[in-house]
Formats: structure tokens, sequence, C-alpha cells
């Protein structure tokens, strides 16, 4: 097969000042014949991550190699973290890389962290590294140990994303890493890793409410297909009770608020998708329980709401008004 790609991770893979498009371009002049696509999930957490492999797999796959850039969301800071709930997210990143097929490597991102860490998210990943023998970078710790801190901070232009000198130096350090990972014979699919409790998966509603316009958004290289709400509610029924890790849904320049009330009459949530960045389009996903799930048997989402006092950064608000939900982000127990 020929190889294939994937950098998935959050913010640091979307900035066009970070390691990923230098990175691609480098890679494009040394190792022919390979095809590199990146998935940037915004600021999303870990916990969408075996869902989004498999979508990225089935629209832009297959892959024969995954880079994971995934420590550096706030996930470390959030008060529900612990190893438990880290670990179990690790094995189902695992589990999704072998169906799908792809070998794994993970890159450890610089980030100052400026509320208390709760979890040591990058430590996990280094210890389940050490103990698979899987292939690791580390630019964090790692990369202040080499260069001091002081020049790391010149590189970077906030906490944890980079100058585009710095997204360049990365890419000197990642590129032959990734000749590496390449070149090395399969590690992943002779494994047997600890099996997660539960399985992270994604429930197209495009096909669950068919009279509902639907329509394909692009959003950092991963074509998906949304529903387009406007003028109306709905409420989405599957059948049965599902446990729902989240909503997914898309930050646009249309978007106001929107009411999501799981099995009504309950209490319900009111999700605003504009903010000050919908000048382009990327996805969110409303968490439920912090991405622990809930039973439900209904999902009630209200027609969409002006939202006045959103202003964007660039550009105006556009209309009508609408709102677009992907996928719902299911909990499924792990077959015994």
């Amino acid at each position: 097969m020929t190889q294939r790609l994937l950098i998935i991770g959050f913010s640091n893979v979307v900035t066009t000042s970070g390691f990923a498009q230098p990175t691609i371009a480098r890679l494009a002049e040394t190792v022919p014949g390979l095809e590199v696509f990146r998935v940037g999930l915004g600021a999303l957490q870990p916990q969408v991550i075996p869902p989004y492999l498999r979508l990225a797999s089935e629209r832009l796959g297959p892959f024969s190699h995954v880079l994971l850039e995934i420590a550096t969301s706030a996930y470390a800071t959030h008060p529900l973290a612990n190893v438990a709930a880290g670990q179990e997210i690790l094995a189902d990143i695992l589990l999704t890389l072998q169906e799908i097929g792809a070998e794994p490597a993970f890159l450890l991102h610089v980030r100052r962290w400026t509320r208390p860490v709760v979890l040591d998210f990058g430590g996990l990943i280094r210890q389940l590294c050490h103990e698979l023998d899987l292939p690791l970078l580390d630019l964090a710790e790692g990369w202040i140990a080499q260069h001091g801190a002081t020049q790391v901070a010149a590189w970077l232009r906030d906490d944890t994303h980079t100058t585009a000198e710095g997204g360049s130096v990365m890419a000197e350090r990642l590129v032959p890493f990734l000749q590496e990972v390449l070149a090395r014979p399969p590690v992943l699919a002779g494994l047997r890793p600890a099996p997660p409790l539960w399985r992270r998966r994604a429930l197209d509603l495009a096909q669950m409410l068919p009279d509902c316009p639907s329509e394909t958004h692009d959003c950092l290289d991963l074509p998906q297909d949304y529903v387009r709400l406007e003028g109306r509610g709905v409420t989405i029924d599957p059948g049965r009770v599902l446990r729902v890790q989240g909503l997914v849904h898309l930050y646009h320049a249309a978007g106001g608020h929107v009411s999501v009330t799981p099995d009504p009459p309950g209490p319900g949530l009111r999700v605003t998708m504009i903010d000050p960045l919908s000048h382009f389009t990327r996805i969110g996903v409303l968490p439920f329980d912090f991405f622990r799930g809930c039973d439900m048997r209904r999902l009630l989402v209200g027609e969409p709401e002006e939202a006045p006092e959103i202003g964007l950064v660039r550009g105006q608000q556009e209309r009508p008004l609408r709102a677009y939900l992907g996928p719902l982000l299911t909990l499924d127990p792990t077959a015994s």
C-alpha cells in the first residue's frame, strides 16, 4: 500500500504558523510517493479522537500511519480528568488505529500551562509509548531541555502556538522522526493492549433526519455531512437509548443560539454556535457531562435564535440564520 500519513490534533495542527504545514512541505520533498493529510480539531479534547479517526479514515483513508498531537488541549486542566480516564481514552485510540490499519506516532508539543494541571496527559502518553515501543517525539519538556526556556519562549506567540519560525524549527525535528517512523516495521498490528471499557463512535444524523437538508462542509481537510436547521427545530430519535458523549456542530458566521434538550421535557442547554472567530467555519462539540456521556432516548434541538451580542473579529454575520449539526458522538460498551 502507498504510504499515507494523517496528522491529527487540535489547534497546533490548525494554525498556519504551526508545525503541520512546513512538515508536510518538507516530507513532499524528501519522501517520494508519500501522501499526507491533516485534520485539525481546534479547541476540542482527546475524547473525540477515536470517532474522528474513523471519520477521517472513511472520508480520506486508508492511512498507513497517524501522527497524533493530542496532549496540549485543556483536558489536562479539567477537574474531572484523571489517570483512569486518560488511559481509557488512549486505549480506545490504539484499538481504533488497529481497526483502521494504521501505525501510530505521538508528538508532544510544548505548552506553558496557565492553570493548574490536574492530569499529566503527556506523561500518560510517554508511559504508553515506552511500554508498547511506540514512536514518540518530545517537543515539550524535551524541546525546552535542548534549546532552553528562553529560546523556546521566543518561538511561541502565546502559551502553545508557535511563530512561523517556531513551527519551522519543529518541522526540522519532526521530518527525520517521521522518516524513521515510515521506515520501521509495523508494531501496533501485532499488539494486544488492554481494551477500553467504552468505544467512542460517531452516529450520522443526516441518515436519521432525512427530511432535513444536509450540506457537506470541509473543515481542515475533512469533508463531512451536516444537517442544516433553518427556521425549525428537530427531534433526534434513534429508536433506542444511547449513551451520548456529545453533539457535533459548526461554528460559523450565520450561527446563533440553539437550545438542546436531552429526553424532553427534561432540562435543556443553550448552545451558542457563533463566536468572534466564526469568520471561518470550524468544528465544535457540545459535551454531555464532560464527555462522560449520559443515557438518552431522544434529543430535542430547537430553532436557531439570533445572537446579536456576538461580534466577529473579521467580516459580518451572515443570514439566513441557521445551524449545522454533525454526528452524535456515542459511547458503546466494548464487546466482550
